[in-house]
């Protein structure tokens, strides 16, 4: 096992949040513990307080780091196809982290502060990323739509997808029948996105 004094700090950290990421993948997240990670790393519990405010900080940064992948796929896709195309690509990508990844998938979106402490705002930066990728392209759909209705948009498809994922992560989609769940977020983004439009029609010619 590398030693301390071989890494610097920095170093320490980012091997102190792919330890953190294996040890979710390989064995979920009911049994993280700092002094299991500590055991992984070969360093005493006592380190990562020295790296990380508490467990809770490791976490977020190990869920920026799923975050910024995440995105990063977001953004292979985003201008390359029409908004319906790219929008339907970020839905899919949601859904391979959730399928192919599943504990880290819940570690993202299913941690709950400890104490009920406020989650940090560079914190809230990167999952307000996901929104702005989600508003982009429902501002390619529809330019003069004001902000706050594309937020609303962005928010309720968002929450739609998401759904779905929890559903298929949880083994729940059965409830609904054999349901393939791409084929249900294809048929969400359309109905949702075709109406969304429509209604916006419709919305300037009563004015």
């Amino acid at each position: 096992m590398t030693r301390r004094n071989e890494h610097s700090r920095d170093e320490l950290r980012e091997l102190a949040i792919e330890t953190l990421r294996g040890l979710v993948l390989d064995q979920g997240v009911d049994k993280l513990s700092v002094r299991l990670l500590a055991r992984q790393l070969g360093y005493a519990p006592g380190m990562i307080y020295h790296l990380f405010d508490n467990l809770d900080d490791l976490i977020l940064h190990a869920n920026a780091v799923t975050l910024g992948r995440l995105l990063e796929r977001f953004d292979r896709d985003a201008g390359n196809q029409d908004p319906h195309q790219a929008l339907a690509a970020m839905a899919g990508h949601y859904l391979d982290l959730a399928r192919d990844s599943p504990s880290l998938w819940q570690l993202l979106f299913q941690h709950r502060m400890a104490r009920s402490e406020r989650v940090p705002e560079w914190y809230q930066r990167h999952v307000g990323a996901l929104f702005t990728r989600v508003e982009a392209q429902l501002q390619r759909l529809a330019p003069d739509i004001p902000a706050a209705d594309r937020a609303l948009a962005a928010s309720t498809l968002w929450g739609s997808v998401h759904g779905i994922c929890v559903l298929h992560v949880d083994d729940k989609l059965d409830v609904a029948g054999k349901s393939n769940p791409r084929v249900m977020l294809d048929s969400l983004l359309h109905h949702f996105l075709s109406s969304w439009v429509v209604g916006l029609g419709k919305r300037e010619i009563e004015r």
